[in-house]
């Protein structure tokens, strides 16, 4: 039954396919070959009106009294405000006051420029770059575009300056010829300020091993004429071991970083051109400084405790014990079960458990540039207190911040008391009379003088 209904639909599209093929041809062959168009009537157009409405002759008058003047372009003055940064002026104590440099920065470029005060600084537009950026002249050479600054306190006043094609100088529009510029804080690459191969920051003292003890007692008493300078200031001693070295400062005093080393100088020609450190502060247990780069763009400022030595050194004299006077300037001591020969003035220095005499002018140079360090004895001689003999001298600690008065009563063991015509002691042999060098007892010698009077003794 599908089937037949099925089959019974295909003819009827077959016949209805058929009718429509009959029709089509119908038509195509029954159209005509020619359409025919009637009369095509021609409709009047009209022209729009002239813009010249007017007569020629019109025109010619209103030429006469019509006269269009030429203005070029005028050339302004930039808006420098935006490029332009200022990084304040140098500060160094070392800075001449008349002529102070004031450093400038411009955005988008990482070099700066510093220029004195009411002196051109001067400015190139480069357009090579994308986009294009301000940049500074190279050396400072001459251009057409320029900035004067002036201080105004902690601001800076800038006068703008800039020629046209004619030399002509441009003060327009009046905002951008005169502006002020706050400081602002110099912000420079850390690998940028190096101190001996070493970064810049507040801990640099610590890293350079400096250490700061006091005054040095040793100097003071006897530095003499030699070292007058070191007298009643503050010793640093930066490093360590054979690459130890001391300076010393008061407040107010300037070092330089030259030759791997800190070294004190005034400020002014030898300080330029080297990073500057100054002394700004000394208390009981800091002191403060101020450390310049050496342009003088910024500071840091870096702080130092005062390094304490535990005390106890008067014990140390306890085996000290005389055996009698050999000459008039020369007196016999058992040290450490070893007889001593000894002079005034003679250095004892207590190292590696024992004390030893300083003999040569290399051992007492040592001490003196702290090559050697230790508790030092000098030995002033034997005097009389009362019915009492007494070994006199002076104990230094090793970082020599510290003095003690030694007075150890003696026992004689051996041979006798030298008298003196005048006072028939000791002590009055030692105070009149004249050591080999030329120095009375309490006279501050000098080191190479203490070596001579050394090996004078030990040749005797």
């Amino acid at each position: 039954m599908i089937k037949r209904w099925i089959s019974w639909i295909n003819f009827a599209l077959a016949a209805v396919g058929t009718a429509l093929l009959l029709m089509s041809l119908w038509f195509l062959f029954s159209r005509p070959s020619e359409i025919f168009l009637g009369k095509v009537q021609e409709e009047k157009t009209t022209l729009p009106k002239r813009a010249f409405a007017l007569p020629e002759n019109a025109y010619a008058e209103i030429e006469k009294q019509l006269e269009l003047q030429f203005t070029p372009l005028s050339i302004q003055l930039p808006d420098l405000r935006r490029f332009l940064i200022y990084y304040g002026k140098n500060g160094r104590p070392d800075a001449n006051q008349k002529g102070v440099l004031l450093h400038f920065g411009l955005n988008g470029i990482k070099e700066s420029a510093a220029v004195a005060e009411n002196q051109k600084l001067y400015l190139i537009y480069d357009r090579s770059s994308s986009p294009g950026k301000y940049i500074f002249s190279p050396n400072n050479s001459p251009t057409p575009l320029w900035v004067e600054p002036r201080v105004n306190g902690d601001e800076v006043t800038v006068h703008v300056g800039m020629l046209d094609e004619k030399g002509n100088l441009i003060q327009e529009p009046a905002l951008n010829a005169q502006f002020n510029l706050k400081g602002r804080e110099f912000v420079r690459a850390g690998s940028n300020w190096e101190i001996g191969n070493q970064r810049v920051d507040g801990t640099l003292l610590a890293r350079q091993k400096t250490r700061w003890f006091g005054k040095d007692k040793f100097m003071e008493r006897h530095g003499g004429e030699e070292y007058r300078d070191f007298i009643g200031k503050e010793r640093l001693d930066f490093g360590e071991g054979s690459d130890m070295y001391s300076v010393y400062v008061s407040l107010g005093d300037t070092l330089i970083w030259e030759g791997n080393r800190w070294k004190v100088v005034k400020p002014g020609k030898d300080s330029l051109g080297h990073p500057l450190l100054v002394v700004k502060q000394i208390d009981d247990r800091l002191m403060k400084f101020e450390l310049w780069d050496v342009e003088g763009r910024g500071s840091i400022a870096l702080n130092l405790l005062k390094s304490l030595e535990p005390k106890g050194v008067q014990n140390l004299t306890k085996n000290f014990k005389f055996l009698g006077a050999r000459t008039r300037s020369q007196f016999v001591f058992e040290i450490d079960n070893e007889r001593v020969l000894l002079s005034p003035y003679d250095w004892l220095l207590y190292t590696d458990g024992n004390w030893k005499k300083l003999a040569t002018a290399q051992e007492i140079d040592d001490y003196v540039d702290r090559k050697t360090i230790g508790p030092l004895f000098v030995f002033d001689g034997i005097r009389k207190i009362g019915d009492q003999q007494v070994l006199s001298g002076a104990l230094f600690n090793s970082t020599r911040s510290d003095l003690q008065a030694i007075e150890l009563p003696v026992q004689q063991s051996g041979g006798s008391p030298i008298k003196d015509e005048a006072k028939g002691t000791v002590e009055g042999n030692a105070q009149l009379k004249q050591n080999a060098d030329g120095k009375r007892p309490n006279e501050p010698v000098k080191k190479v003088q203490g070596a001579n009077e050394s090996k004078d003794n030990a040749t005797e």
